[in-house]
């Protein structure tokens, strides 16, 4: 019986200790996944360099922290840490990102662009970024969720256009065999608006454990594509 029970609690650690060594290699593939993310998109992308832990030379931006959607495909929208500016194709030849996560289409897209307009510029942009970088994998995040108090600055961007716009986002994604990530749904509260912890300032800004939220996500669609 002695012989038995000692038998059983040394098979009982030996599988806590092959179990903790998963746990442990889970965690840290997981957490080399998103060490080769560069993450593309306006003020919201912009500040995981400052609240998210993102390395400022993998988070690209504007010179102002911001991109404009409407001339995302015109403008030199990628602000360099080396301090140059490079369109978003010339940034991903360059480059040549193993991952590239981009969130986009709030700043002169929702509310303001047509359904048409908002779709071609999204398809010009993914596809000048597959033919500038082949081997790059492309995620698209949701456009995120407005603060409640957005109302007193905002007319035309409501939480319905950022839904709706989402819904063009994910067509466009569906039709080029990107991924879409829905980040949106995860943040928002019972009325659709950005959680109140979530909350920042009164716009769309994030804080913190928004940021985590939002890597979380993003890992976890890495991963499970």
């Amino acid at each position: 019986m002695k012989k038995l029970f000692k038998n059983a609690k040394s098979l009982f650690a030996s599988f806590a200790i092959i179990v903790s060594i998963f746990s442990f290699c889970f965690r840290t593939s997981a957490a080399d996944v998103l060490d080769n993310v560069i993450f593309f998109g306006d003020s919201t992308t912009a500040h995981m360099a400052v609240r998210g832990g993102i390395p400022h030379e993998r988070v690209w931006s504007g010179a102002e922290n911001t991109v404009r959607f409407s001339t995302v495909n015109s403008e030199r929208c990628v602000h360099l840490s080396t301090g140059e500016d490079l369109t978003l194709a010339d940034a991903a030849r360059r480059i040549k990102p193993k991952t590239l996560v981009i969130t986009l289409g709030v700043s002169g897209g929702a509310g303001v662009m047509s359904e048409k307009d908002f779709k071609d510029t999204y398809r010009k942009m993914l596809l000048s970024v597959k033919e500038a970088s082949p081997n790059t994998k492309i995620y698209v995040q949701s456009i995120l969720p407005l603060s409640d108090k957005s109302v007193k600055y905002y007319k035309k961007i409501t939480k319905e256009a950022v839904a709706e716009a989402n819904g063009w986002i994910k067509d466009v994604c569906r039709s080029l065999g990107v991924s879409y990530i829905n980040t949106h749904d995860i943040l928002i509260d019972e009325n659709g608006y950005l959680k109140q912890e979530y909350q920042n300032d009164e716009y769309m800004h994030l804080t913190k454990s928004a940021y985590e939220v939002i890597l979380s996500n993003i890992r976890k669609s890495i991963i499970n594509s």
